[in-house]
């Protein structure tokens, strides 16, 4: 019982168009996105994606606890073109009985070497099984990033800060998120990463970090922590273009591992 307790706990913390971060690399260095530049960054700060020149696709798929129930699936697309980078994703978390399910369009442009821009217009959409429906929302998500030294750059992103509202019993709304963080490239290949997050459906701020550790820029070894629940996370990649392959796992302080694998291909 307490096992199955800890589990819906952990399902309200994620449920309600609030999705975890998106990506196996994330993931492998604790879950730490904001400053990073990377594909999956469509999802986690879009202004992540500005400065990246190349057609892209990826797939991830994260299995919570090892449970189906708890999965979250994710694809997403990114095209550079003159006027800046314009990508499409869609999530999908839970199974028959409750889902959620997220469709958004992204545009990123990089103004030079001190700031990069992001923005996502998101439809989301929550579905309890059993005949209870489905309620759709709209809202948005935008990412700042800037390079304020050669190896050093700071990130900041908010989704869905005007809490859009989930449903009119209790008043429920879909939470709003900040996250605010920085990389530094120590030396080529190593990378460490901090940041901090706010969620307005969880009390404390927490705060993340990860490092990285890039083999002739095709294999990768990442570790990282969390203060709060997921405490430690480890991941593999190797970069074998145009193919990128990536997995982790992160381990919650009471439920165990949780694995993740993504696939990105780029063109």
């Amino acid at each position: 019982m307490l096992l199955v307790s800890l589990v819906f706990i952990n399902l309200s913390i994620y449920a309600g168009g609030d999705f975890p971060v998106i990506g196996s690399r994330q993931a492998g260095m604790g879950r730490s996105s904001v400053a990073l530049t990377d594909f999956w960054n469509l999802q986690n700060n879009q202004a992540g994606v500005a400065l990246l020149d190349k057609f892209g696709a990826g797939i991830y798929y994260e299995s919570q606890f090892s449970m189906n129930q708890l999965s979250t699936k994710s694809a997403a697309f990114l095209a550079p073109t003159k006027i800046g980078v314009l990508g499409l994703t869609f999530n999908y978390f839970g199974y028959s009985l409750y889902n959620d399910m997220k469709i958004g369009l992204v545009y990123a442009r990089s103004f030079g070497q001190y700031l990069r821009v992001g923005l996502q217009l998101d439809y989301i959409q929550t579905t309890l099984g059993d005949d209870y429906g489905s309620k759709g929302n709209v809202t948005f998500e935008i990412g700042l990033q800037s390079d304020i030294t050669e190896n050093i750059t700071l990130g900041a992103w908010v989704y869905n800060p005007i809490q859009v509202k989930i449903a009119d019993y209790d008043n429920e709304k879909i939470p709003a998120i900040f996250r605010f963080g920085i990389a530094w490239e120590i030396t080529k290949g190593f990378i460490a990463t901090v940041e901090t997050e706010k969620n307005t459906n969880i009390q404390p701020i927490v705060i993340r970090g990860g490092l990285e550790y890039g083999l002739k820029e095709k294999f990768f070894f990442r570790g990282g922590f969390s203060t709060q629940e997921e405490i430690l996370s480890m991941g593999f990649g190797f970069n074998l273009k145009p193919v990128r392959f990536d997995i982790s796992a992160v381990m919650h302080e009471s439920l165990g591992f949780s694995p993740q694998a993504s696939l990105i291909f780029q063109f």
